[in-house]
């Protein structure tokens, strides 16, 4: 009889893009306890990059995402459609009774956020939400230094996500574009935010207010790919990261001509339950990108951007000392391997994850209050939203 320890988890792919494949090839690479098994895309070049990747040219192929889950050699279900799936996909996995990873966003309405909160409580599947930024040593040191009260209470920060304006440009081009697909920007893009943001406050935010709208990417502004002209591989401005998705090679769309009804520029505001206030802002189309915070304390203030990795904090007062430290830059602050581990430990050993379906789903919520609040140009209550998914502010 083979021994429970040496058992092969077997993993299930639904959605096999680039995001969810790479981050299952770092959680794979390591260890002969996991191996994919099950596969389920409409994109035929999809599926044969993933068997590629993973080393996985057996996996058996399956059309709809429910004969995935029900593969009794799958374990884990990961999930890595586009957004308007995941609902589905997570709900068809646990009902039946797979542990499930996800990519952002959880859900993408409100609606959805309540059916899915309402069919998965008391679950005793573990459920990996894949938050990547809540690994990056930035923020856990960020995290840490609040912890250990360096700058007193939480009084009002700042948060933004800034994106180079070829990363603008693909978002612009790419189904992300569309909110039947992806939901808005904010949520698709920015939910990563927003959870950092109710994780160091560990609060929620119960009101907000937000102002944004699509100023660049329109066809007034076609003439921008002229005039920036190539890069040194003879890339065209705003078109340099098409070659990057399945989608964007394929469709080969104009980010300011294609058909769109998500914004480029947002500004949010909100109050948390706990008093904390804050600012989040995101534009796509800059030159000098930024992930920065700003966190202000009754007894110091603390500074900094992942895409650096550098932080500093300072004590109020005369002459006090300003601490500089650096950790691991880049766009997700070296967080994808921590990531990739972390999900490997779950799998193989029953780890609970860092960020799960709670932290998911107050993420989306609080985007969905943010959205709300640009859509209807008014200060938005979210303690009825937060009712409708049982969590108390």
């Amino acid at each position: 009889m083979t021994d429970m320890a040496e058992r092969v988890v077997g993993l299930g792919l639904i959605g096999c893009g680039a995001r969810l494949t790479g981050v299952i090839e770092r959680v794979i690479e390591k260890t002969s306890g996991l191996r994919v098994v099950a596969l389920c895309d409409p994109s035929e070049i999809a599926i044969a990059q993933c068997r590629e990747r993973l080393d996985c040219p057996d996996a058996a192929l399956h059309e709809d995402h429910r004969a995935l889950s029900a593969d009794p050699s799958v374990d884990w279900v990961c999930v890595g459609s586009w957004n308007c799936f995941h609902k589905e996909h997570i709900l068809g996995a646990f009902a039946a009774g797979k542990h499930v990873f996800t990519e952002k966003p959880l859900v993408t309405t409100m609606e959805d956020a309540v059916e899915l909160k309402a069919a998965v409580e008391g679950t005793d599947r573990l459920f990996s939400m894949g938050f990547v930024l809540r690994y990056a040593p930035f923020y856990q040191r960020i995290k840490a230094l609040l912890d250990e009260g360096v700058i007193g209470q939480m009084v009002s920060f700042e948060f933004n996500e800034t994106l180079d304006f070829n990363h603008g440009g693909y978002i612009m081009s790419d189904w992300r574009r569309q909110r039947a697909n992806a939901g808005t920007h904010l949520l698709e893009k920015c939910s990563h935010d927003v959870d950092l943001m109710n994780w160091l406050t560990e609060s929620v935010p119960v009101r907000v207010a937000s102002f944004g709208g699509l100023s660049f990417f329109t066809p007034e502004n076609a003439h921008q790919i002229e005039r920036i002209g190539t890069d040194g591989e003879g890339r065209e401005a705003y078109k340099s990261w098409q070659s990057m998705g399945i989608y964007t090679r394929v469709q080969k769309l104009n980010p300011f001509t294609a058909e769109k009804d998500i914004i480029d520029n947002q500004v949010g505001i909100l109050e948390y339950a706990n008093g904390t206030r804050a600012t989040f802002h995101t534009d796509l189309n800059t030159a000098m990108p930024e992930r920065r915070v700003y966190i202000c304390g009754t007894e110091g203030t603390l500074r900094g951007d992942v895409l650096t990795g550098q932080l500093e904090w300072r004590r109020i007062g005369f002459d006090t000392e300003l601490h500089k430290e650096e950790t691991v830059g880049g766009g997700h602050g070296g967080a994808d391997g921590i990531l990739a581990d972390s999900l490997r430990e779950s799998m193989l050993n029953g780890t609970a994850p860092l960020v799960g379906l709670e932290d998911g789903m107050k993420a989306s919520v609080a985007c969905f209050g943010l959205d709300a609040a640009l859509d209807s140009g008014t200060v938005v209550d979210l303690r009825p939203m937060w009712a409708q998914v049982n969590v108390t502010p």
